[in-house]
């Protein structure tokens, strides 16, 4: 099911980018970022980085993305958050494979309903500070 998914992404990406499904620039692209958290994540300096993207064309991906990310947040705008297992539920599906912690903010309106959602990737650094 996933390789399904990805394989719709590759598709996709390419024919948005007017390249062959198996250009270098498209292969390079998937090879870097194999999973779409890491593909949405990208940015435009990532990008200009691998041969065939110039700013012109990372923006359009980076475009692209933003658009995905848009069009999934307004499905979850209807989510309605009554108990920590609506946000496990809510979540569960972004963070099942991460291996490392998230800052996760959720903004929600007076009615419970999710209007927002932002993940980062929090940093903590090796040493532990305590409280004095």
């Amino acid at each position: 099911m996933q390789q399904v998914k990805e394989n719709a992404l590759r598709q996709l990406v390419s024919e948005s980018l007017r390249e062959s499904n198996d250009s270098y620039t498209i292969q390079e692209l998937f090879e870097r970022f194999p999973t779409a958290t890491e593909l949405m994540d990208v940015s435009e300096q990532q990008l200009i980085a691998i041969k065939g993207i110039g700013k012109g064309k990372a923006r359009q991906i980076t475009a692209m993305l933003k658009l995905a990310k848009v069009l999934a947040l307004s499905n979850e705008n209807q989510y309605v958050i009554r108990s920590p297992k609506d946000v496990f539920h809510l979540l569960e599906s972004d963070l099942r494979y991460e291996q490392k912690e998230h800052f996760i903010c959720l903004f929600l309106n007076t009615k419970n309903r999710l209007i927002f959602k932002e993940i980062h990737l929090h940093r903590f650094s090796e040493r532990r500070h305590r409280p004095s």
